[in-house]
């Protein structure tokens, strides 16, 4: 089916898009990669199949999710730039979002953290609260339909197949529910008429999968599921997971409420509550990340030279008063020429409108967001039996590289014609033991990520009575600079 699929919207599409390859395939359609050579970007084109597309009302459902996509722009619904209907193949092309699934990223790495929970179920709510303002209720929110773009962690909505505008007669009527019965709210397993409060029922059995790995029921037929969304009050959160806030808890349960009046009445409404709680991570502005990341490569740049200049000192015994002094000057140079590069960093900084608890607080998050990450990777099953192998392995190096290195040393030979002699197997020893040695170092580089000793030391510089000496006398500059500007 899929070749055939491929083959006719290859001959209707291909002169204006270049088919790459097949994204995926559901009841509703096929997803196509492809490129869009007028604008060079990269789309999605689904397309509906040659069986489905010969029948009215199925065609019409599908231009109508097309249309009514094509009429919403929120940065967390899936964006759709045209329809094609050529030559018997009905299709439209989207915004191409590389990521995964909500069902994939929880296959593959649990159940999100708290504070994951609370932005999916933020950005997701703020998203349905846009569309239904517009009167459009999608009626099939469920982790499959809610994209997870790579890199960012953004979610966004896609799949309004289902989809109908509140005040149209539509394709489905009251007494056929559609939807997917673990995420179907009680309305919609009624068969009756629904609203965005529907859909915001969905989007609590959403969060409920996202914090605990499972939806709020299970049943071994859709029957049974719909009986339980109708009858069955929804498992806390709280209670099958202990330690889970209970204030985001509270905001599942509520948006799992049977009676549609007990919700929350919007998509803002819930975004709102979220917010109260204060949960979300810390948005940090471009800048003052990269600020971070400089400051912290200036310490450890001042603290390679200070630890090269200190060894040069100590091993160089024979070292001149003329190039011991050189090299005290080339170091001061170097070292002066790293703090004015800060200096003039943090005045730019002051320039764009940043203050020192700017700094503070980007550092603040950013160590939250290394500690979030470490969390993620150690709570990985599959990422902490790896951890633990390189525990060994390295622990293991280590041991052999303090065993070779004392024997390698015992087999040196003093009063040789040349010096200092090493025997075969003291070179073989220390070959050895180098080898181990430099393993344990790569491995041990690679533990989980934590909070760098130079990152430590910029924090507490920028938290100190120094650093914000540093940031008013900048900040003085800065307004000096800007009276003579208007004179």
């Amino acid at each position: 089916m899929t070749d055939r699929i491929l083959e006719q919207l290859t001959k209707a599409v291909g002169v204006r898009y270049t088919i790459i390859r097949e994204l995926g395939r559901g009841g509703m359609g096929a997803v196509f990669l492809a490129l869009d050579p007028s604008l060079d970007r990269e789309v999605a084109i689904k397309v509906l199949p040659p069986e489905f597309a010969v029948q009215p009302t199925l065609r019409e459902r599908f231009v109508r999710e097309a249309k009514l996509a094509a009429s919403l722009s929120h940065p967390n619904i899936i964006h759709v730039h045209a329809v094609e209907d050529h030559e018997g193949v009905l299709a439209f092309v989207m915004q191409y979002v590389d990521g995964e699934t909500l069902t994939e990223r929880v296959a593959r790495s649990g159940p999100y953290d708290p504070q994951d929970v609370a932005r999916l179920l933020q950005d997701t709510a703020w998203a349905l609260g846009y569309a239904h303002a517009r009167g459009i209720v999608h009626r099939d929110v469920k982790p499959d339909n809610i994209l997870i773009e790579r890199g960012t962690g953004r979610p966004m909505i896609l799949d309004f197949g289902i989809a109908r505008q509140q005040r149209a007669s539509g394709l489905t009527e009251v007494g056929h529910s559609i939807g997917t019965p673990s995420y179907m709210s009680p309305e919609q397993a009624a068969a009756e008429e629904v609203d965005g409060r529907s859909d915001l029922y969905s989007l609590g059995c959403v969060g409920h999968f996202a914090a605990t790995g499972r939806p709020p029921f299970d049943g071994e037929s859709a029957h049974k599921l719909l009986m339980q969304h109708l009858t069955v009050p929804a498992p806390k959160v709280t209670e099958l997971r202990p330690g889970f806030p209970a204030g985001l808890g509270d905001v599942i349960s509520k948006a799992l409420e049977k009676d549609p009046a007990s919700r929350f009445a919007t998509g803002e409404a819930m975004a709102d509550a979220i917010g109260a709680l204060q949960m979300r991570s810390r948005e940090i502005a471009p800048l003052l990340r990269l600020f971070h990341q400089q400051t912290a490569q200036a310490v450890q740049a001042v603290f390679m030279l200070t630890l090269v200049y200190t060894l040069f000192a100590q091993f160089s015994t024979k070292m001149s008063t003329f190039l011991g002094t050189a090299v005290a000057v080339l170091f001061l140079t170097v070292a002066l020429g790293v703090i004015s590069q800060s200096l003039d960093r943090v005045r730019f900084a002051v320039r764009q409108g940043f203050t020192v608890a700017d700094v503070r607080t980007a550092f603040e998050a950013i160590a939250d967001e290394i500690a979030r990450g470490r969390a993620q990777l150690v709570g990985d099953p599959v990422e902490y039996v790896r951890i633990q192998r390189r525990k060994r392995i390295a622990a293991g190096c280590g041991l052999i590289a303090g065993m070779m290195m004392p024997i390698a040393f015992g087999q040196v030979r003093l009063g040789g014609a040349n010096g200092p002699e090493l025997t075969t197997p003291g070179l073989l020893a220390l070959v050895a033991g180098t080898v181990a040695f430099g393993t344990a170092i790569a491995l041990w580089t690679q533990r989980p990520v934590r909070v760098t000793l130079p990152q430590r030391v910029a924090n507490r510089i920028w938290d100190s009575t120094f650093g914000r000496a540093v940031f008013a006398r900048a900040e003085r500059r800065y307004a000096a600079e800007l009276l003579r500007t208007k004179k």
